[in-house]
Formats: structure tokens, sequence, C-alpha cells
């Protein structure tokens, strides 16, 4: 398990850090984040732990579309199929 501790003597700072860092990692499609664990500070402080795992491969989607090129649908519709000759056989033969 992986975790993420943030951890100071200001209250105040630590929370204003996790209102700017759990949206980044929420954001992250690579990770999944849980809720952050709030521990006591004995000086009045914050400590919090957050569990992080990669949340796997991403799944992707991919769609072809085809379209044939200028130059090769010229080249098919302009073109005239001659009949194909047999070599000659050579002479005497």
């Amino acid at each position: 398990m992986v975790q993420i501790r943030v951890m100071t003597d200001d209250a105040e700072l630590g929370e204003d850090v996790l209102a700017v860092l759990l949206p980044l990692l929420r954001s992250c499609t690579a990770l999944r984040t849980g809720e952050p664990t709030r521990l006591g500070h004995r000086g009045g402080g914050l400590r919090a732990v957050l569990d992080v795992q990669l949340a796997g491969p991403p799944a992707v989607r991919v769609e072809r579309v085809s379209q044939a090129s200028p130059d090769r649908a010229t080249a098919r519709e302009g073109a005239v199929r001659s009949p194909r000759r047999r070599a000659a056989l050579p002479p005497g033969g």
C-alpha cells in the first residue's frame, strides 16, 4: 500500500494543502485515491494520510475510418485493364 502523508504544525495550512492536493490526485486517471484519514497531532497541527493505488491500464477504444486517398481513387477509376500476354516461346523450340 502506498501512502501520502501531509504533516504540519499549522492545521489551517495543512487543510489548505489538502484542498489543493486532493482534486489533483483525483483528476489523475492513472491513480485511485482514498479519503484522507486525519490523525491526532499533539501540538494541534495536522497529520493526514492518503492511500494511493494504481488504477490499472486505461481502457482505450480506437475506431478506424477508412478513406481512399485521391491518388488511388483516380488511378483505379481511370485504369484500363489490358489482357495479359504470355511470353513467346523461344524459336525452334
